[in-house]
């Protein structure tokens, strides 16, 4: 008997792992092999243009909007086992009809595409990094191959950096992202989680890898918040959006960049201003002026601090230098005049 309980609890150590892991997938978490290094700002020195590359893989927006129901279904069926796992399995069911319905509403979004564009505007704002349009990484063929491949290798980075003209390449990576509902005392909210990785295209040098997640609260009860989704699908994408602006700007500050000026890239910022500037897109403008080569780097900058400027209210004080045209050198000629006397009359001959 005993070595058939030995037996018995030797198999269940042995399924428990698997029954752990099973339940996880089921639940929608998502195994990562993403490590933590933090990132030194002796660093930034070295960086000169950055590229930002989006997944090319995106996982599916999980939904749990049911916690409300959830909660008083259980309390009602009380302590039964058999109940209580009919019960979950029915719940694990209506989560992913909600999923499914709200993936087929989101689908025209890649998450992955919007973050790395509201990264990109961030960082040509408050960087110093010469920063690739997101569109030049679109377009170029050989970068677009590569993005799908995984893992990279040194000479996929090389060849990248070689591509774009970069010396450092960002990998983000998105791990999840969805809205849930933690339960009847609290409101739902959006969340997002990402993985960043800096890696010098030289010699394949990681300079920063980190995870970051963030959750943004939805301030409506969930049941409105559902119908309004059904009703009108932008107020789902609006609520994705604020969600990406916390985590792009928690990716500056972790890279050691000040981000006082974000605020200025908000879409109701300019509301109520006489002069109305779109200032994420004309900074993108900008930079894919500079990308192509229509302006210098200096006239960039030039251009990007006057932008800004306007866009806070002041006066824009930037006065071009005026080109005076060269003087022209005149040979000096030198006329000699006779010599006078008192008399004004010319002097007498002289005799030798």
């Amino acid at each position: 008997m005993s070595g058939l309980r030995r037996r018995k609890i030797v198999c269940f150590e042995s399924l428990f792992p698997l029954v752990v892991m099973s339940l996880l997938t089921a639940l929608g978490c998502q195994m990562t092999d993403t490590y933590q290094k933090p990132y030194r700002k002796e660093n930034s020195q070295y960086i000169h243009d950055l590229a930002i590359l989006h997944p090319a893989v995106l996982p599916e927006m999980t939904v749990n909007v049911r916690a409300d129901e959830q909660f008083l279904s259980t309390l009602l069926t009380g302590p039964a086992i058999i109940p209580q796992i009919m019960l979950r399995l029915a719940f694990l069911t209506e989560n992913q009809e909600d999923s499914m319905i709200f993936n087929e509403m989101f689908f025209d979004v890649n998450i992955g595409e919007v973050f790395c564009e509201n990264l990109n505007t961030k960082l040509q704002l408050c960087s110093r990094f010469g920063i690739v349009p997101q569109e030049g990484i679109t377009k170029n063929k050989v970068v677009w191959k590569l993005l799908e491949k995984e893992p990279k290798g040194l000479g996929d980075y090389r060849t990248i950096g070689i591509e774009l003209g970069v010396d450092t390449v960002l990998e983000i990576e998105v791990l999840s992202y969805g809205i849930k509902d933690p339960g009847i005392f609290s409101d739902p909210h959006a969340i997002l989680n990402i993985g960043a990785k800096m890696i010098r295209v030289a010699d394949g040098m990681v300079l920063w890898e980190d995870v970051i997640y963030a959750k943004s609260r939805i301030e409506m009860d969930t049941i409105d918040f559902v119908d309004t989704v059904y009703a009108d699908v932008t107020i789902l994408k609006k609520e994705i959006e604020k969600v990406i602006d916390i985590v792009s700007e928690e990716c500056l500050v972790r890279l050691g960049i000040d981000t006082h000026n974000t605020y200025i890239l908000g879409k109701g910022y300019s509301e109520g201003k006489k002069e109305k500037i779109d200032l994420p897109k004309k900074l993108n403008q900008l930079n894919n002026m500079r990308y192509d080569s229509l302006i210098t780097n200096r006239d960039y900058k030039e251009k990007k601090r006057e932008l800004v400027d306007r866009a806070m209210g002041r006066k824009t004080g930037y006065k071009k230098k005026r080109k005076v045209p060269p003087v022209k050198e005149q040979k000096r000629v030198i006329i000699k005049g006779g010599e006078k006397t008192k008399s004004g009359l010319p002097p007498l001959p002289r005799r030798d």
